[in-house]
């Protein structure tokens, strides 16, 4: 039989190399004049990320007016995967896989600051929340190469689509500074229940190298993305906001991701894997639009946000 490397993407995050982390491992080809064969994936995983952006304060105000950040925020994921890997025809030693993961998380804190002066000085707004209960989804659909270097070796020219999407909370707020009315410091007077909602999508070119033996494989994987981010956020306390639109986001961007993966096979039907990976995101300059109660709107600078997450998850492939 010969060997040939299965690219899949497995949800990471639990993790699929970048909506996911793209995960590079190999199987046995099934000794059959089939056209076709067939991979399912599922697992679980766990994936912790940090998410954070900033907006500028106009022309009069400073280079950083606020700043959020969802620090450390853990989600445990489940993930489904599928690579349907052809033999005959024009798309002949080529794979098409789709892979989607989704989690809630059960840790995270979130830091929200406001500054008077230039880089992050003269804060007078200082206030901490929990992110738990946090969601995240990952889908990713893609297309692969595959090239045999040698009987044991495998690259793989990879392209595709992905999307990410968070529904980040804020709850049980604790006020820490605020130089405006210090008797505020303290638990939040009313019930802080804040939502900030975003979107990833992303365009991505990647590569995959694997090596198997009869039973074992390591694979590694990278993608570099082209990022098209927008948000929209609920922030429920405020009374100057409109409701459940209090501001949007959209920027453009890019990033990469990259994934290791070992799998042992028990035999042409039956797999267990293991992946890590990691991502790092960035934004450009964009927009924040903010829509207040009484039907106006105003506009800033959104300066950037960023994404990065790492995580580790584990499963069983089945191959028809």
């Amino acid at each position: 039989m010969r060997i040939h490397n299965v690219l899949k993407t497995m949800g990471i995050c639990s993790g699929w190399l970048l909506c996911g982390p793209v995960s590079a491992y190999y199987a046995y080809e099934l000794p059959t004049a089939s056209a076709y064969d067939l991979e399912l994936n599922t697992g679980m995983g766990n994936s912790q990320g940090t998410l954070q952006w900033n907006i500028a304060g106009g022309n009069d105000g400073p280079n950083i007016l606020s700043e959020l950040t969802y620090k450390d925020v853990n989600f445990r994921q489940f993930t489904m995967a599928s690579t349907l890997r052809l033999h005959r025809g024009w798309l002949a030693q080529h794979e098409v896989f789709a892979s989607f993961s989704h989690g809630a998380a059960n840790q995270g804190t979130v830091q929200d600051s406001d500054y008077d002066g230039d880089n992050r000085s003269g804060e007078y707004s200082r206030s901490y929340s929990s992110a738990v209960d946090s969601k995240m989804t990952d889908f990713s659909l893609g297309l692969a190469r595959r090239v045999q270097l040698d009987a044991f070796q495998v690259i793989k020219p990879m392209v595709g689509f992905s999307r990410k999407t968070q529904n980040m909370l804020m709850t049980e707020g604790v006020q820490t500074i605020n130089t405006d009315d210090p008797a505020a410091i303290g638990p939040f007077r009313g019930t802080l229940n804040s939502s900030y909602d975003t979107t990833w999508d992303s365009l991505w070119l990647g590569l995959g190298w694997s090596l198997e033996t009869r039973h074992h494989q390591l694979g590694l994987a990278a993608r570099f993305e082209w990022l098209d981010y927008s948000a929209v956020a609920d922030w429920n306390l405020r009374s100057d906001f409109a409701h459940p639109k209090s501001f949007s986001q959209r920027a453009t961007g890019n990033g990469y991701s990259v994934s290791l993966d070992y799998s042992y096979h028990f035999n042409q039907t039956i797999s267990m894997w293991l992946s890590w990976q990691q991502k790092d995101w960035k934004t450009d300059p964009g927009q924040d639009t903010v829509y207040f109660a009484d039907g106006s709107r105003g506009s800033t600078q959104l300066n950037e946000v960023s994404w990065q997450e790492s995580g580790i998850s584990t499963g069983m492939i089945l191959r028809f």
